[in-house]
């Protein structure tokens, strides 16, 4: 268990709501994609990467904030910004997860659940309820600082120009005070 330091940063107001403090290193892990491409902690260095995790089960409420995801990556176009799905699904079929043309990383569990607790990401996996495999989750969209920390997260309600407004006012703060 890693015991953080306290947050020694002058947080704007505006900005609390979406900042994680401190920010949240990431432990060492090593996912996958379906492509065979590699997704490891030291993916985020050096760029802002917008994460969500996604569920086999998790229409059709993520697949607004898909939606929302693929907004995004059309709107910072060209910039060194990552958009990135993780399925915390080990279990299920790959086939069922939400189309997106977002790139989409699995692991095991034991890496999964490590990947999660960074991230403070919740969810609840019922047995089986009304003859279905919903599973209940934040759909709740992070943001990784280009030191490879969890830095902020962005709760529904939003909007990809919402985000990206905030994503502006967050980035200039990250400047003046990393």
């Amino acid at each position: 268990m890693e015991i953080s330091q306290p947050d020694r940063r002058d947080i704007p107001d505006e900005l609390s709501p979406f900042l994680i403090s401190p920010p949240k290193t990431l432990p060492q892990f090593v996912l996958n994609s379906q492509s065979n491409q590699i997704l490891t902690n030291v993916s985020f260095d050096g760029r802002w990467s917008f994460i969500y995790f996604t569920h086999s089960h998790c229409q059709p409420e993520c697949d607004v904030v898909i939606d929302v995801m693929q907004n995004l990556k059309r709107l910072f176009a060209g910039q060194t910004v990552q958009f990135l799905l993780i399925n915390f699904d080990n279990q299920g079929e790959s086939s069922a997860l939400p189309k997106s043309s977002l790139q989409l990383y699995s692991g095991s569990a034991d890496v999964i659940h490590s990947v999660i607790s960074s991230f403070d990401f919740l969810y609840l996996e019922p047995e089986s309820y009304q003859n279905s495999n919903k599973v209940e989750q934040q759909h709740y969209i992070y943001l990784v600082d280009p030191q490879g920390r969890v830095y902020a997260v962005f709760k529904p309600p939003f909007t990809s120009l919402a985000i990206q407004h905030v994503f502006f006012r967050l980035r200039d703060f990250y400047a003046r005070s990393e």
